[in-house]
């Protein structure tokens, strides 16, 4: 395993903190941006952890509310929350979970007198729940490379980065197993044309013979696909997955075809989000624009809402053969036991 293990970012604890001046969606935007390899639930995780260590919260009650009042935030300033949401949740049921461990006396955290205990436990707890998050891609390119089998031709779109880690890591030799030689047919989405370029270009750098084609050529290409391999954005608490739009077309064409359809995806995009259908995401994201306007006019109508710039679907458990996790390789039901026992 090529694993790399993140450097961790230390946060001082300040003797007077004055948390009016921390705007947590500044500092969660700031993470994105200078890291764009971080995942959405990871930079809202890191985001909470700064706040902490600004707080001046002085019992566990008060750290709790303000957890929850910053996680609010946070949702709020985006259109499409339910990443961002799956990271805070989990972090917040961490840390209920990390309060009941016993302190350096065997009683439980949260019952230390010396609030400044339960400070530092949480952060250092917070920390390592993060550091694990961000160590997460390289476990599940050691758990799928038996899925990657040599000969066979991969089917993906998007631009995951933990599909994209998964695949350059199976084209590279490791002690007692060779590299992979496969194929990959890639997606392109001519709205995210740059980013699909770049995932096939490192490919392509590792050797790997890459082939680009166009949305409207899914179907017509599937014949030719062994297996197919998405990301998500989040797994939903059925076991499901919303991810980039059209993932949801391709798992349709693969079942239809009887081709395996794989996700990779950590576990901390696991959630408690549970759609009935397509429109029941929590959120809108304006897709549809009816009207009967000519195009210049429809054009300079400032009025009408526009749709969310990276749209979304909601694929169904019944059409996902496994999740490949850094908790190994799940079906939707065993993800969806696992969010139970995670967030209830």
């Amino acid at each position: 395993m090529a694993a790399m293990i993140p450097t961790e970012r230390e946060l001082p604890i300040r003797d007077n903190p004055d948390l009016e001046s921390f705007d947590i969606v500044s500092a969660y935007t700031k993470l994105l941006h200078d890291d764009p390899d971080l995942t959405m639930p990871v930079a809202a995780i890191e985001a909470l952890i700064e706040c902490l260590s600004q707080s001046s919260a002085k019992t566990v009650f008060e750290t709790m509310d303000l957890i929850k009042t910053q996680s609010a935030k946070l949702r709020q300033s985006v259109r499409n929350p339910v990443a961002l949401t799956h990271g805070t949740d989990l972090f917040q049921q961490y840390l209920v979970t990390s309060l009941k461990q016993p302190g350096p006396d065997g009683k439980e955290t949260s019952s230390h007198e010396n609030f400044e205990v339960v400070r530092q436990h949480l952060m250092r707890n917070g920390r390592l729940f993060a550091s694990r998050a961000k160590q997460a891609r390289e476990q599940i390119a050691t758990v799928a490379r038996e899925y990657v089998r040599d000969d066979i031709t991969i089917l993906t779109h998007g631009g995951s980065r933990v599909v994209g880690t998964l695949l350059a890591r199976a084209a590279e030799s490791i002690p007692g197993d060779p590299k992979r030689r496969f194929r990959v047919i890639h997606v392109v989405n001519e709205a995210r044309r740059t980013e699909s370029l770049r995932v096939v270009a490192s490919l392509r750098a590792k050797g790997v013979e890459v082939a680009t084609i166009p949305e409207s050529a899914a179907a017509y290409s599937m014949s030719k696909v062994n297996v197919v391999l998405v990301g998500a954005e989040a797994v939903t608490a059925n076991g499901g997955i919303i991810s980039r739009m059209g993932t949801y077309q391709l798992a349709l064409i693969a079942k239809a075809r009887r081709k395996d359809f794989y996700v990779a995806a950590e576990q901390h995009k696991f959630g408690k989000t549970f759609p009935v259908d397509q429109f029941d995401l929590g959120f809108d994201q304006q897709i549809f624009d009816f009207h009967a306007r000519k195009q210049d006019e429809a054009e300079e109508d400032k009025s009408t809402s526009r749709p969310i710039d990276d749209p979304v679907d909601y694929t169904p458990p019944e059409f996902i053969t496994s999740i490949l996790s850094d908790n190994g390789v799940l079906t939707p039901s065993d993800v969806a036991k696992m969010i139970i026992d995670l967030m209830y």
